[in-house]
């Protein structure tokens, strides 16, 4: 993120042919090029990641274009808003405070600028008669950080028009299929949070990432939650099917007898906490009545952000509550060995992580995918059910 960290201008022929097009127009703003050096005290220039400063200039009204599509508002012609902004240039004329338009100079004529705000000051200044009116100029790195940059223009606190959900929305869908980010839930989470953070709350911007994974083509999420239901309205991504697709026996006991238990050589649980307690009931009393291992595979129920985390503390958890059992059966025992328990005789173990991560991860530097059974870094495991539990490895 710079200013001008290459000390880049607008091209002096360029800035002479704006003078001289301003020259002897008609200026009831009484703008000029010391009250803008001043203005630029008052109102520095904005940092843009991505977006070079190449200096505030006087620009034309005429040399001004608003193309619809780069706008980050719905630019429908809003007469009331127009009329506030005239009034207020004619009762306190220009205000050195406010932030001007941004604007980059156009690819298709070097005298035009192609706004990325201020359209409605454009529109005033029509009305007031004023020909021309001060702009940042800038060249950003790509598409993407220009269109970060014109939201973030219309964050200030000058008379403006507040930026609606919808419009938020529609930058992130057009982001998303100009190719300017990967079209997966992280890439728009990124991005929704780039442009919003500090104008919407946080279940605002999560209500925006909501509508743009519905309207951006064909976006794939890149984080699996699975569905405890069961039957065909529960969808693709169930707890039933990744135990099937893994090769591990159906979870619980139901529609079994004993000896079919026996014989399949151990129970399978899905827990979404380490230390779930009717897991643990259920697991502690089929492992001991039939002499079977129980396994349990974790999983996150909702998404978040630290998958990492997520795993590790749930295996802090499944070590709490195992540690509690063991002190449990050692109140009853009035023993337990110096070197600790058996853990062959421990009927209760932890098989590893479900895959959640499914795209990679465009915050974590392009993750790889996981692919069925992981440990809580999510590399891939296999399951072994006369294994040991993953936690004392």
């Amino acid at each position: 993120m710079r200013l001008n960290a290459s000390n880049k201008v607008v091209p002096p022929a360029i800035h002479v042919e704006w003078n001289r097009i301003n020259e002897n127009q008609h200026n009831p703003l009484n703008l000029n090029e010391t009250l803008i050096r001043d203005s630029e005290k008052h109102a520095p220039p904005l940092v843009f990641e991505g977006g070079t400063w190449l200096g505030r200039h006087l620009i034309p009204i005429s040399s001004q274009s608003f193309d619809i599509d780069d706008q980050p508002r719905d630019k429908s012609f809003d007469p009331n808003h127009v009329d506030g902004l005239t009034n207020k240039f004619t009762l306190m004329g220009y205000n050195i405070s406010a932030p001007p338009p941004i604007g980059i100079i156009s690819e298709g004529n070097k005298f035009n600028v192609d706004m990325s705000s201020g359209f409605h000051r454009n529109k005033a200044c029509n009305v007031l008669g004023q020909a021309f009116y001060p702009v940042d100029i800038y060249e950003f790195e790509n598409d993407l950080d220009k269109r970060v940059a014109r939201n973030k223009t219309n964050h200030h606190q000058d008379l403006t028009l507040s930026q609606t959900m919808n419009d938020y929305v529609k930058e992130i869908v057009q982001a998303g299929n100009a190719g300017e980010i990967a079209k997966t839930v992280t890439a728009v989470e990124s991005l929704a949070n780039r442009l919003a953070s500090g104008d919407k709350t946080k279940n605002q911007i999560k209500a925006i990432v909501s509508r743009a994974i519905r309207l951006i083509d064909n976006i794939y999420s890149n984080f699996a939650v699975y569905s405890s239901k069961k039957g065909g309205k529960a969808g693709e991504h169930t707890l039933t099917n990744w135990l099937e697709s893994q090769g591990v026996v159906k979870q619980g006991i139901e529609f079994r007898t004993d000896e079919e238990l026996i014989n399949q050589g151990y129970i399978s649980y899905c827990a979404a906490e380490g230390d779930n307690k009717a897991t643990w009931a259920r697991a502690i009393f089929h492992g001991q009545r039939l002499g079977i291992p129980v396994w349990i595979f974790g999983y996150s129920s909702t998404r978040t952000d630290d998958l990492l985390k997520f795993r590790n503390d749930y295996k802090t958890e499944f070590v709490d509550y195992k540690n509690i059992m063991i002190d449990w059966a050692a109140s009853i025992m009035k023993s337990v060995p110096d070197d600790g328990i058996d853990e062959d005789a421990f009927c209760v173990k932890f098989a590893g992580f479900l895959n959640q991560h499914k795209l990679p991860n465009a915050n974590d530097k392009g993750r790889p995918t996981e692919i069925g059974l992981v440990n809580a870094e999510g590399k891939s495991i296999k399951f072994d059910y006369l294994g040991e539990c993953l936690t004392l490895s």
